[in-house]
C-alpha cells in the first residue's frame, strides 16, 4: 500500500483539486504504516471494495452545515493494533488520507458537541458493515469506467470510503471522484494533463449513532496500550 499516486491520480485535475490532493497527501505520513498493515499477516480472505476495485481509499467528506453543532471532533486509524494517534477533525474533502488500501481496518472517533455532550466510537467494524452491505448486490456500484465499458485509465481515482459527523452519529459513505473528461482528452497535444471535469458522487452506507462519554481529554492525542485498535 501506499499514498495515492500523483501521476496516476491527480496530476492534471483542475487547480482546486490538484491543491487538495496536495494537502491529502502532506495529512500524516503513513506509507511505513501502510505497509505495515500489508505485512501484519491479517490472515482472512481478500475484502470487497466497490465494483470489484483491487483498490479503495479512505479519508472525510464532512460538510460545514453537519459540522455545524460540533465543537471538536478527532479520528484515530486503526492500523497499528497497539498504538493510536488522535488527529483533529473539521469540514472539508479529503478522499485520500490512505490510499491503494487492500483491507479494511477499523478507525475511531471522538466529538463534542457545542451543548458539551460527548461522544465516542471506538475501533469501528468496517470489515463487518461492508459484508452486510455487499451482501445485496443492489448496493454495489458502477465505478465510472465500468459505465463507459472501458479499462481504468489514467485520471481514473478508486473509490473511496469516507466518513462524516452529523449531531450524535458518525456517517459512513462512499465517495466516487467522476473524471467526466474523456480519456483522449486528458492529455492536450503539448503532453501537459488538461484542466479535468471531476464531480463527486457519495453514496451512504450507515449511520453510526455515537456512545454517549464524559470527560474526553482531547489534547491527549497519542495513546499506547495492547490491542487498543483491536478490542470492542
Amino acid at each position: 500500500m501506499m499514498l495515492w499516486s500523483m501521476k496516476r491520480k491527480m496530476s492534471g485535475v483542475g487547480r482546486e483539486v490538484a491543491r487538495a490532493a496536495m494537502r491529502w497527501l502532506a495529512v500524516l505520513g503513513l506509507v511505513g504504516a501502510l505497509a505495515a498493515c500489508v505485512g501484519s499477516g491479517l490472515g482472512h480472505e481478500r475484502d470487497y471494495f466497490p465494483g470489484g476495485s483491487p483498490y479503495y481509499s479512505f479519508g472525510k467528506s464532512q460538510s460545514a452545515e453537519n459540522f455545524a453543532n460540533v465543537k471538536r471532533a478527532q479520528t484515530a486509524l486503526g492500523i497499528y493494533a497497539n498504538e493510536r494517534m488522535w488527529i483533529d477533525t473539521k469540514p472539508g474533502i479529503a478522499p485520500a488520507r490512505v490510499a491503494m488500501i487492500q483491507y479494511y481496518f477499523p478507525f475511531s472517533v471522538r466529538w463534542e458537541l457545542k451543548d458539551g455532550r460527548q461522544f465516542l466510537l471506538e475501533n469501528i467494524d468496517v470489515r463487518t458493515i461492508m459484508r452486510e452491505h455487499f451482501r445485496d448486490p443492489k448496493n454495489d456500484l458502477v465505478l465510472p469506467w465500468q459505465r463507459e465499458g472501458r479499462p481504468q485509465s489514467f485520471g481514473d481515482m478508486d473509490p473511496s470510503l469516507v466518513y462524516e459527523i452529523r449531531d450524535d452519529v458518525v456517517r459512513l459513505k462512499w465517495l466516487l471522484m467522476v473524471n467526466r473528461t474523456p480519456v483522449d482528452q486528458r492529455i492536450l497535444p503539448s503532453g501537459a494533463t488538461a484542466r479535468w471535469d471531476v464531480v463527486r458522487e457519495e453514496y451512504l452506507v450507515k449511520e453510526i449513532p455515537g456512545k454517549p462519554v464524559q470527560g474526553i481529554d482531547f489534547e491527549q492525542e497519542w495513546e499506547l496500550r495492547p490491542g487498543i485498535n483491536r478490542g470492542k
